[in-house]
């Protein structure tokens, strides 16, 4: 069981009353591809993802929705997909098909691999049990930024989440935890900094209430290993570094938190984003789980009154990261905040267990400064001027990336849905995957990517053509010319 079934099945006592799956308002019929394209707004490029169907691999398209090249081996049923410069490819591989781990150095685990434009493997990680993210040294967040390339570097360092199964009692006797790991490697593999999140649980500001709940349902579930039953019990779901940044370089002491090796990271199940200091390994900064108007916000000894009110509950967001420099908005914190369900807490009619307590039809990406916690820009169906907020709603997975041009690329993973919007929340390009995964018919994507077209040097630059779509009311299907017969 993974993940997915495993919440779905833990949390059906409350499916009468709990938030309803979105697939149920989506329409039976819908086009697939591009659906949107107005050239003249966009950054325009390729697109790299991953898809959920086996033997699919990863796709790399235009923005016309054409595949210009697959790597079949590499993130197979996994995530995320990251290109680099020159038209290499990261992401998991597998030693043998039955190698799905997601734990380092297990030996049923996956690899993580740079691999060129034919698919060869040129630097490898041996079981590293990647999960949700990586990052290659010189660039803090893995997508491109003008100032700072992702690059592929053989000498260059890898910083890997992956997964270890460790103990502690403070944190739920249902033992072993499929605990979140942090390890970064040299160009020989050699584990250079490691952070273990079991040894930080005290460092976490959690309430009472949450720690309660946790330690009696600590979100277990079968893991990648076989046979192998663990405690998920924050689920990471994001890592990166901070990179340089106009906050540390304006006053390093004020600003210590914000040091460009500093690593940010997303807790789904927790409701939290934190920041870890590299050079101590301790939490130095930390929003969630809860965003009440008396949960107080303070930096640098100065409070910030309804901060959290301000900035609204979070519920088990993603990719929350920090805007890399040389983009529009740099430095400011860019997440995609999921809503459906997450959190432990005090029970509630939607969750009689309180486990998964917070619960919210919607989703949003927000950006907002990371000192003041002001809100800076956000997109969602209120944004959009729309009525129905579960119109921009994914419950799980998901992504934003900022472009240079200052629009913002999302991915709407539950649904399979790309979406280029500008500052002003306009939907200038919009893709649907459709890759579908035939066990639950579902076209999910964890994260997309948008890469210049000088990324990739063995393709001709392609040309571009606009997709303006009919007006919904028009838009229909025509009858079959062939006569029903009824019985037949």
């Amino acid at each position: 069981m993974n993940r997915r079934q495993f919440l779905v099945s833990l949390s059906a006592t409350a499916a009468a009353s709990a938030v309803p799956s979105l697939s149920w308002a989506f329409p039976s019929v819908f086009p697939h591809g591009t659906t949107i394209y107005k050239p003249e707004k966009c950054w325009n490029g390729y697109t790299v993802f991953g898809v959920e169907t086996a033997g699919q691999g990863c796709v790399l398209i235009d923005m016309n929705g054409n595949v210009v090249h697959e790597w079949k081996n590499v993130s197979e049923l996994e995530h995320p997909t990251k290109l680099l410069k020159g038209g290499y490819v990261m992401g998991a591989t597998r030693q043998k098909p039955d190698m799905k781990g997601r734990t380092y150095g297990d030996p049923m685990s996956a690899d993580l691999s740079i691999c060129d434009w034919n698919g060869k493997i040129v630097r490898n990680i041996p079981l590293a049990g990647m999960h949700h993210d990586f990052q290659v040294e010189g660039n803090p967040t893995g997508y491109y930024t003008p100032t700072m390339d992702v690059a592929y570097k053989p000498d260059g360092k890898i910083l890997v989440l992956s997964h270890l199964f460790t103990e502690n009692p403070a944190i739920t006797k249902k033992k072993p935890l499929d605990d979140d790991y942090l390890f970064e490697v040299d160009k020989d593999n050699k584990i250079l900094w490691d952070w273990k999140a079991f040894e930080h649980f005290d460092e976490l500001k959690l309430p009472e209430d949450l720690k309660k709940n946790m330690y009696k349902f600590p979100t277990w579930q079968m893991t990648r290993t076989p046979g192998v039953k663990a405690a998920d019990w924050m689920h990471m779901n994001s890592a990166s570094y901070l990179g340089p940044n106009h906050w540390y370089a304006e006053d390093p002491v004020t600003y210590a938190a914000f040091h460009p090796d500093n690593i940010i990271c997303s807790c789904r199940q927790l409701n939290v984003c934190f920041i870890i200091d590299k050079a101590t390994k301790k939490i130095v900064w930390q929003i969630g789980p809860t965003f009440y108007s008396d949960d107080k916000w303070i930096f640098n000894g100065k409070e910030y009154k309804r901060a959290f009110a301000r900035l609204g509950q979070f519920v088990g967001q993603h990719h929350c990261h920090m805007i890399p420099d040389g983009l529009p908005g740099a430095g400011n914190i860019l997440v995609y905040d999921n809503g459906g369900y997450a959190g432990y807490g005090e029970r509630n009619p939607t969750a009689p267990l309180g486990w998964s307590n917070a619960r919210r039809d919607y989703s949003r990406v927000l950006e907002f400064n990371p000192v003041t916690l002001k809100k800076v820009w956000e997109h969602s169906a209120a944004a959009m001027g729309l009525r129905e907020s579960y119109k921009f709603y994914s419950d799980y997975v998901s992504s934003a990336q900022r472009l240079p041009n200052g629009n913002t690329l999302i991915t709407n993973g539950a649904v399979g849905q790309f979406q280029e919007v500008t500052p002003d929340n306009e939907i200038v390009w919009e893709y649907i995957s459709p890759w579908y995964n035939p066990n639950g018919k579902f076209n999910l994507v964890y994260r997309a990517y948008r890469v210049p077209y000088e990324y990739v040097p063995q393709l001709k630059k392609p040309q571009e053509f606009a997709v303006i779509p009919p007006e919904n009311v028009t838009f229909t299907i025509p009858a079959s010319k062939t006569p029903y017969q009824s019985g037949k």
